[in-house]
């Protein structure tokens, strides 16, 4: 296992180095074989310095998903920032974009989503919440189709979680191909249905 030389950091220092090497050996190795004292001697720190910073293995698991949901958070933002107030289909393009450059990221998710299924895992309330958590980012976009913002917004996510983890078992399958031939149609198909709604009376 690789070790890292031992340096004084500050506390946020020492955080975010932990956070990182537990995000590596989680993506290596599944967090079933993730241990503090495997993290302690790469980190180059003991066992209880480990332990100073995060209450256990649990503490860790929920600081890396939580810093790549911020992560993906703020990227949305800026673009907003940037752009105005765009729609949904822009910020799933954005996301889908973003994750094909991170395969190693998202093939840490796909592994622990798989993972957390299992009702006592530690991370298992975390996935459950994390669809409807996006799905509420996106539900303001989603307005003015006769079905729910919440419905769209699970659907997508859905299928975009779905076809990553297609496009981790089998690369050769061209992930943003396939998530603008299904956004493509699904949006024509909820305006269509628009378009042929009977007008309110």
């Amino acid at each position: 296992m690789q070790k890292t030389a031992r340096i004084r950091l500050t506390a946020d220092g020492r955080r975010a180095q932990l956070v990182d090497e537990a995000e590596a050996m989680i993506a290596q190795e599944g967090f079933s074989n993730f241990s503090i004292a495997g993290l302690a001697e790469r980190a180059g720190i003991s066992r209880a310095g480990v332990l100073h910073h995060f209450a256990g293995r649990e503490d860790l698991l929920i600081a890396v998903l939580d810093r790549k949901e911020r992560e993906s958070a703020a990227l949305s933002s800026r673009y907003i920032s940037d752009r105005g107030a765009p729609d949904a289909r822009a910020i799933l393009d954005l996301l889908v974009r973003h994750n094909i450059e991170r395969p190693e990221v998202i093939r840490l998710f796909s592994m622990l989503a798989a993972e957390s299924i299992a009702p006592e895992h530690p991370a298992h309330e975390h996935f459950k919440r994390r669809l409807h958590r996006g799905a509420e980012q996106l539900e303001p976009l989603l307005t003015g189709y006769s079905r729910s913002p919440q419905s769209i917004a699970v659907e997508l996510l859905s299928f975009m979680d779905g076809m990553q983890l297609n496009w981790l078992r089998d690369p050769t399958l061209d992930l943003w191909e396939h998530w603008t031939g299904f956004a493509d149609a699904y949006f024509e198909g909820l305006a269509e249905t628009e378009r042929n709604r009977p007008a309110a009376t």
